[in-house]
């Protein structure tokens, strides 16, 4: 596995919230954030939304603008959430109306992920799912999500859609809520070019173990995306990665760089009250720190899965300290 890290502009952005609606700070020049991206080590992809805009439209005024900043465009987000018109579900509604409006606007960023040699291009079914009992059918809503994705997916086989699993928020239940439900979603689904999306926010947020997840979608060969944020496990608001689950975060790295995995690490943080620059510099160094701590661990790697096979994890423990801390 080699790491290369990505981000989106979002992370630099004035983070508005339902506190405080016009965010913690004045929004930045699309100018500076980019600036940001081109001086922090480590950091050589942008996440492209769709709508494209700060970013300019017109995919070779896009291509020129980051080649100047010595970045490339990982992937795509088209952007199905912050509409009221998503409200029933953008892919799972039963309004036929919506469900067209979200596979063109997919359409449109596959068109776009080509044009941009992208990596993927992310689906992530935000308002599809229930708040009350009794309020959705969820048969009904299974079969539109599956069917919807066949037809985006269909469109051209060659590009990949990473599917986005997370438990809630904004729907209090999500239908695609965790890694089992989204590689039982993929297996519905049943095309090569459909995979998963790892965010390591989400799944700890459903406390999930994230180097179990890592493995399982690895297994399958559906890991086409990872997104870099975590949290105490109650909520999604994209903190620093590794600033809290420490050693959850270290397996992780741990089995990720024995895997093929070879596409984007993206910066998905929100740093709503400190200083942006400096917590997105801390987000992107942390990341290539725990890389290189789970290197050191791989040179221990036969004594350590020997302890595994006989499950004796205070003798692991013991290594790991050492070699982590070691003077």
């Amino acid at each position: 596995m080699e790491l290369k890290i990505d981000a989106h502009l979002w992370c630099l952005g004035g983070y508005a919230e339902r506190y405080v609606p016009g965010g913690y700070y004045d929004d930045m020049s699309l100018e500076e954030k980019l600036e940001i991206l081109q001086n922090t080590n480590g950091i050589t992809g942008v996440v492209v939304f769709i709508p494209t805009h700060p970013l300019p439209s017109d995919p070779d005024k896009l291509l020129r603008l980051l080649k100047n900043y010595d970045l490339k465009v990982s992937s795509i987000e088209p952007e199905n959430w912050s509409d009221r018109k998503w409200k029933n579900g953008a892919f799972s509604t039963n309004e036929k109306k919506i469900r067209k409006e979200a596979i063109n606007i997919m359409k449109e960023g596959i068109d776009l992920c080509k044009e941009l040699k992208a990596d993927s291009v992310l689906l992530w079914p935000a308002h599809d799912g229930f708040d009350y009992v009794f309020q959705s059918d969820y048969k009904e809503g299974w079969k539109c999500l599956v069917e919807t994705t066949r037809e985006i997916a269909s469109y051209d086989p060659n590009v990949k859609i990473a599917i986005e699993a997370k438990s809630k928020d904004p729907r209090q239940k999500q239908y695609i809520s965790d890694t089992g439900k989204a590689l039982t979603f993929v297996s519905e689904v049943g095309m090569e070019n459909v995979g998963c999306a790892l965010d390591i926010g989400h799944a700890l947020m459903s406390n999930e173990n994230i180097a179990e997840s890592c493995l399982l979608i690895d297994r399958w060969n559906k890991l086409f995306q990872i997104h870099i944020n975590e949290n105490y496990k109650d909520s999604d608001p994209d903190m620093i990665f590794g600033t809290i689950n420490f050693w959850e975060i270290l397996e992780f790295f741990y089995y990720l760089i024995q895997t093929n995995y070879n596409s984007w690490c993206t910066i998905d943080i929100i740093s709503s009250r400190d200083d942006r620059k400096k917590s997105f510099q801390l987000a992107v160094n942390n990341t290539w720190w725990f890389k290189e701590l789970a290197d050191k661990l791989l040179i221990h790697k036969e004594i350590l899965e020997e302890n595994m096979k006989s499950y004796r994890f205070a003798d692991n423990m013991n290594i790991l300290k050492e070699i982590i801390f070691e003077k």
